[in-house]
C-alpha cells in the first residue's frame, strides 16, 4: 500500500510541479515589476516637474518620450525594463500659457454692475473689486460694498487705467479720470 501511496504521491506532484513552480516565481517577478514601475514613475514626475509651467518646450531622453496635445499641453510617457518585465507610465502637464496681450476695454462696457453704495471695507488680495466673493460677504452681514482697489485712494484713481475696471468707477468721488 505503501508503494501505491507513493506512486499517487509522485504522480500527483509531477502534474503539479509547473503550477508549483509558477507561483513559486510570481513574486520575484511582481518585485521586478515594481521596481521597474518605480523607476519609470520617478523619471515622469521629474520629467514633468522640470517643464511644468515653463516656456522651454520638452525635449524626449533616452527612456521619456514627450506628445504634444495642442494648446500648450504636453504628456510624458516614461519606460524602464524589458520583455514581460517592461513598464510605462504617462503623465500629463502644461507649459506656460502665452501671453494674450493687455486687456483692454475701449468701449467701456464693463463685466460687473457697479454697487449702488460702498462701505468703509477695501476689498481683499484675491478679490481686489469684491465680486468673486467679498461683496456677497459683506452683503449677507447687511454691508455695503468693499472699495476696490483703484478707488483706496485719489492717487491710486488716478494711476489705474479705466481699460481694466471690472465696474464703472467714474463717479466714486475722485472726479473725471484723464484716461477715461
Amino acid at each position: 500500500m505503501n508503494l501505491a501511496s507513493a506512486l499517487v504521491g509522485i504522480s500527483i506532484a509531477g502534474v503539479a510541479a509547473p503550477h508549483i513552480a509558477t507561483m513559486s516565481l510570481q513574486p520575484m517577478i511582481a518585485q521586478k515589476t515594481a521596481a521597474n514601475f518605480s523607476v519609470a514613475e520617478s523619471a515622469a514626475v521629474v520629467f514633468a516637474a522640470k517643464y511644468e509651467g515653463g516656456e522651454e518646450e520638452p525635449k524626449s531622453t533616452d527612456n521619456c518620450s514627450a506628445t504634444d496635445l495642442t494648446n500648450r499641453s504636453w504628456e510624458v510617457t516614461c519606460v524602464e525594463g524589458e520583455g514581460r518585465f517592461k513598464t510605462e507610465v504617462t503623465r500629463a502637464f502644461r507649459l506656460l500659457p502665452t501671453p494674450m496681450g493687455g486687456y483692454t476695454n475701449p468701449t467701456r462696457a464693463f463685466a460687473f454692475e457697479t454697487p449702488p453704495a460702498f462701505s468703509h471695507n477695501q476689498c481683499l488680495p484675491g478679490d481686489e473689486w469684491g465680486v468673486i466673493w467679498y461683496n456677497d460677504h459683506l452683503r449677507a452681514g447687511h454691508t455695503d460694498a468693499c472699495i476696490p482697489q483703484p478707488a483706496f485712494s485719489r492717487q491710486a484713481y488716478l494711476d489705474s487705467d479705466p481699460g481694466d475696471w471690472l465696474f464703472d468707477l467714474s463717479n466714486f468721488g475722485f472726479g473725471s479720470h484723464p484716461d477715461f
